[in-house]
């Protein structure tokens, strides 16, 4: 499977300890968990029940007493939301790119992902003197609005296939 970046590693779960007060005490996580089950809360080792405590962007807050200790609470992240980002304009290459076939100055990247080249002929010595069109039209087609196109034909249209000329736009079959 293709990524934009790096691809996805494993990594541990964030773990911080905290010391415990003898108060209901609320303390400053690193993360904003999503939600309560985004996290482990344990007291002495003893996981917390999610009634145990609750929750509010980065404050963590404990509806009892929390037994006075050094390092007696740990919370365990299970997940932490990231900024993948999103590429520059014009950052992302062909090389980049999960298509099949060769990009070049002389191809163009298809529909299907792969590379084509540009519908034509080059005759032997690489002059582009001749364009190549079908022979028969099998698909609806609009020409869109304020344009021109051109076929080369003769050519045959499939029975129930519509070509529609927009307004202000032509079709000429040479």
């Amino acid at each position: 499977m293709s990524y934009i970046g790096s691809e996805p590693q494993f990594s541990d779960f964030p773990s911080k300890f905290f010391n415990g007060d003898g108060t209901a005490m609320t303390i400053t996580l690193d993360y904003a968990p999503p939600s309560l089950s985004a996290i482990l809360v344990f007291i002495g080792g003893v996981k917390q029940d999610t009634s145990a405590y609750t929750l509010s962007g980065t404050s963590l807050t404990f509806t009892g007493t929390v037994p006075v200790g050094t390092n007696n609470i740990e919370v365990i992240h299970l997940g932490i939301a990231m900024n993948v980002g999103v590429p520059g304009d014009s950052s992302v290459t062909a090389a980049k790119i999960d298509a099949t076939g060769t990009p070049s100055a002389t191809t163009f990247l298809r529909g299907d992902m792969s590379w084509g080249t540009p519908p034509g002929a080059t005759g032997g010595s690489g002059e582009e003197a001749f364009y190549n069109n079908e022979t028969q039209i099998d698909y609806d087609y609009t020409i869109p609005s304020g344009k021109n196109s051109l076929t080369a034909g003769p050519v045959t249209i499939a029975s129930g296939v519509t070509i529609t000329i927009s307004s202000g736009s032509a079709w000429t079959v040479i």
